[in-house]
């Protein structure tokens, strides 16, 4: 759920820009005094159209910040009755920081979603962006699994095709000082395809076959033995 706190008497008609795309999850709470209580034709209109639930705070007492003291009071007030809400100020005052701040000191268990914009159209843009951004990484992802995919099959078909030309030539043996990494490559290696490409890994491209085609044979009389 997004809750929005609007200091209309700060941002006026111009914050309320984008009140008519939210949605009936969302809710808001407009702040205004005496100094500011009318809108234009323009967003009264946004708001006969806001699907969004609307409540409504005049500031009846005036003095110096009234209304922020009063809006910081409410919203404490709405952590304490919904801390998994997002709670979004609408305000170009950057007093409302300070409210903020204290929320992310740790003095109290709640850890409420609290941040400041000076219009309701970039909240929106906000949460596009992070979908925009959500959405890019998922394509970066299946990329990824993709290209491995594509490293795995042209694996096997260098493997494939690579020993099928090694073998026109006669088996290569296995050095003495070859030996012993040849025995740890067969008992590391859980399939023909992981041994092939270990053993080429380990000694190159030319050699790495050669030996590969001639502890073929051990492998599977290891696996089955």
């Amino acid at each position: 759920m997004r809750i929005f706190l609007i200091d209309f008497e700060n941002v006026h008609s111009e914050g309320m820009i984008g009140v008519d795309n939210l949605t009936e999850e969302d809710e808001v709470a407009i702040f205004y005094s005496v100094n500011a209580d009318s809108v234009s034709f323009e967003i009264l209109h946004k708001l006969m159209f806001c699907k969004a639930k609307l409540s409504y705070f005049k500031i009846r007492r005036g003095g110096r910040n009234a209304l922020d003291f009063q809006l910081a009071t409410y919203l404490g007030y709405l952590i304490s009755v919904r801390p998994d809400a997002q709670f979004f100020l609408i305000s170009r005052d950057n007093g409302f920081d300070f409210a903020v701040d204290f929320w992310e000191t740790g003095y109290v268990e709640v850890k409420p979603s609290i941040r400041r914009f000076v219009n309701v159209k970039d909240v929106l843009a906000y949460f596009a962006g992070k979908a925009k951004k959500a959405a890019s990484s998922k394509v970066a992802e299946a990329s990824e699994v993709g290209a491995a995919n594509e490293v795995g099959e042209a694996g096997k078909v260098a493997e494939t095709s690579e020993v099928g030309e090694a073998s026109e030539a006669a088996p290569a043996s296995v050095s003495d000082s070859d030996e012993a990494e040849v025995d740890r490559l067969l008992s590391d290696s859980k399939s023909s395809h992981e041994l092939y490409i270990s053993t080429v890994k380990r000694f190159g491209q030319k050699k790495g076959v050669e030996i590969y085609r001639s502890i073929k044979s051990r492998f599977f009389t290891k696996k089955t033995g």
